[in-house]
C-alpha cells in the first residue's frame, strides 16, 4: 500500500520536473538593446527573460554588423534561427532554439532594418511562444489525471481499506 503511494508520488514529482524543465527551456523571451559605436558597428546587450518577465541570462555581443538566417543542417527537415554577425565574422545566435522559417525571417528582417537604419540605439523584443505554455499545461494536467486514475486511486483505496480495518 505504501509502496503504491510512493510510486504515485514519484511519478507525480517526475511530471512536475518535466513541466518545469520544459518551461525553463522553451518559455523564454528576449530583450535586445543595441548602441552604435564610433566604428559604425553596434554593441548589443542580450537579455533572456523567463516567461518574458524574469531575467535569467544575459550576454554582450560586440561589433555587430549584420544578422543572418542559419539552418540546422537539414538532416531531419530544416529548422532555422537568427544569428548576429560581428565584424570579425563570428556568428552569435539570437535564440538557441531552431524553429520554422517564417518567424525567423520576420525577426531577421526586423533586426536587419534596425541595424542598417543608422540609429544611435534601438531596442528589440522577442516574446515567448505562449502556445507552448498552453501545450505544456495541457500535457501536465493530462498526465496528472492519467497518473491519478492508474496509480493514485488504487493507492488511496488501499490506504483507506487498510486504515479502516479493525485490528484483530
Amino acid at each position: 500500500m505504501l509502496k503504491k503511494l510512493l510510486i504515485y508520488l514519484a511519478a507525480l514529482a517526475g511530471s512536475v520536473l518535466f513541466f518545469l524543465l520544459f518551461t525553463l527551456i522553451f518559455m523564454n523571451g528576449i530583450q535586445i538593446h543595441c548602441d552604435r559605436q564610433a566604428d559604425q558597428t553596434y554593441d548589443c546587450q542580450h537579455q533572456t527573460l523567463l516567461l518574458g518577465r524574469f531575467p535569467t541570462f544575459s550576454k554582450e555581443i560586440d561589433h555587430v554588423v549584420d544578422v543572418t538566417i542559419v539552418d540546422d543542417g537539414c538532416s531531419d527537415g530544416c529548422s532555422y534561427r537568427t544569428e548576429f554577425v560581428t565584424s570579425d565574422g563570428r556568428q552569435v545566435p539570437l535564440n538557441e532554439v531552431y524553429t520554422d522559417r517564417n518567424p525567423v525571417s520576420i525577426q531577421t528582417n526586423d533586426l536587419k532594418s534596425l541595424l542598417h537604419s543608422g540609429q544611435d540605439n534601438f531596442d528589440y523584443e522577442v516574446p515567448p511562444l505562449w502556445w507552448v505554455l498552453y501545450l505544456l499545461i495541457g500535457l501536465f494536467l493530462m498526465d496528472i489525471i492519467i497518473l491519478t486514475l492508474t496509480l493514485g486511486l488504487g493507492a488511496v483505496k488501499d490506504y483507506f481499506a487498510q486504515r479502516d480495518q479493525i485490528p484483530s
